[in-house]
């Protein structure tokens, strides 16, 4: 398999999902928006700092409204992270590799993209934002049904999915990095009324809410959350669960040993984390060590695969 092609396959998996990551997060914002009290302060910024994206929105946007921040993170052609611009980089590198991936899971983002291209605009305020948001949700929900049913699980397979693992796992640390924060920093000042309906928008925005209940059967918790988020090996989205996934998936591939020992050595320092331990003083360290990790994950990938040919054959 041509490392051209693996490169490509691996970078669909990670915009697909960093769409359908951007629009879950937006979307949960919302409707905290909805939870909290009307004269409750609220800034949209903090999504934006998810993506560390907050010179070039500052320089784009100097006013930085709530429209700003939505067309920056959904509409904005020179945003890489945009849900726009992850959809058109996922088109491009599928229609290289039509061939290997289900023709409909292109056609599927192709449409969407193209729905976002040319009514894009009506669709930024916040009463007909939710339609354009579950759009994008249901075609990335669409896409994975297409990929897992419709492609051979061979090499192929093993690097879309890859993508899709790393880049799940670095948004989940960056949504746990930013958004516990203030929660954190309101916790040592007391428990405010409004904390656990925050806590409760985290484990939304990741899809959690119902296997937190299923899983830990207590009350919503700041080390129960991150607990489950970043530990958990049952819950898809919790970090630990996708760098062993993605050690799986490297096992099934050729030269994978230098990326299972990473994966590995990612899965310790999780496993022997105390959340309650963290919460106290050290998580934002904490998640800054385990970003740097899955940053030394993907360049081993990086460098294993996709400068040179895969030996496998797809």
């Amino acid at each position: 398999m041509l490392s051209r092609v693996a490169n490509n396959l691996y970078w669909a998996g990670r915009y697909i999902e960093r769409a359908e990551n951007t629009a879950r997060l937006i979307n949960v914002t919302t409707y905290l928006l909805l939870d909290l009290p009307r004269q409750t302060d609220f800034d949209w910024r903090p999504l934006v700092e998810i993506n560390g994206a907050e010179a070039f929105f500052d320089e784009r946007y100097p006013e930085g409204g709530e429209l700003d921040v939505m067309r920056f993170l959904i509409l904005d052609p020179l945003n890489p992270t945009s849900i726009r611009q992850s959809l058109a980089s996922a088109r491009d590198n599928l229609r290289t590799t039509r061939d290997i991936v289900p023709r409909e899971a292109w056609e599927e983002i192709n449409e969407l993209y193209n729905f976002l291209s040319g009514h894009g605009n009506e669709t930024l305020p916040r009463r007909r934002r939710q339609g354009l948001l579950d759009r994008v949700l249901r075609c990335g929900r669409m896409v994975a049904g297409l990929l897992d049913s419709g492609m051979s699980r061979d090499a192929a397979y093993e690097f879309l999915q890859l993508g899709v693992n790393i880049e799940r796992a670095d948004m989940t640390t960056r949504i746990v990095d930013v958004r516990t924060e203030d929660l954190l920093e309101q916790a040592r000042d007391g428990l405010p009324p409004f904390q656990s309906l925050q806590w409760l928008s985290m484990l939304r925005s990741l899809s959690g809410y119902q296997m937190y209940r299923r899983h830990v059967r207590s009350r919503v918790s700041g080390p129960r959350v991150l607990g489950f988020l970043l530990q958990n090996q049952a819950f898809p989205r919790s970090v630990r669960f996708c760098v062993e996934a993605a050690e799986k998936r490297l096992a099934r591939l050729p030269d994978g040993a230098a990326g299972i020992e990473l994966c590995r050595r990612t899965e310790a320092i999780l496993g022997e984390a105390s959340m309650a331990s963290l919460v106290e003083h050290g998580l934002s360290d904490f998640l800054d060590h385990v970003q740097r990790q899955l940053i030394g994950l993907h360049a081993c990938i990086d460098a294993t695969y996709f400068g040179m040919r895969v030996e496998a054959e797809a």
